[in-house]
């Protein structure tokens, strides 16, 4: 998992970059040149939904998803890691569903074209089944890692 968990770091690495430059470039061109290119919002902004996506899964590997801690706080800490474990089992939930919902999603949108690039949208929403895989998986690597581990919050290491 380390090996997927870095090629998608790379991933959303250099959709970063493309995003900056893209942005960059586009104000340059507004503000400089008084014109821009269609074009650069729209993959500026499918870039940052892609990033967004392939960046919430790495999350789910490293267990640092938003989580509502009052729960937590009031049982103790020997409630902490069934807590983890069972928020785990909801992520993984969430992305099956996110997952289902987004290939129906891709399915139908196939037809219909981005207004600048005439891009199918199913390109764009594709990113919703593939982060419902990814983050299923890498939730479920995290909730085996703390019922594995002894220690209350089983942290990533290199070798994992």
């Amino acid at each position: 998992m380390l090996f997927l968990e870095k090629i998608i770091g790379w991933i959303v690495a250099a959709v970063f970059g493309l995003f900056v430059g893209l942005t960059f470039l586009q104000v340059v061109l507004r503000y400089g040149f008084s014109n821009s290119l269609g074009w650069i919002d729209e993959v500026c902004r499918f870039g940052f939904i892609w990033m967004i996506g392939l960046a919430a899964a790495i999350a789910a590997r490293h267990g640092t998803h938003m989580a509502i801690t009052l729960l937590e706080e009031l049982v103790g800490a020997s409630f902490k890691r069934p807590l983890q474990i069972l928020g785990d089992l909801g992520l993984i939930a969430f992305a099956a569903l996110l997952g289902i919902g987004g290939w129906q999603l891709v399915q139908l949108n196939w037809t219909s074209l981005s207004p600048a690039m005439q891009l199918p949208m199913a390109y764009v929403e594709l990113i919703l089944p593939i982060f419902g895989v990814l983050t299923a998986l890498f939730a479920a690597e995290h909730a085996v890692r703390l019922i594995r581990r002894p220690e209350p919050t089983a942290p990533l290491t290199k070798e994992t």
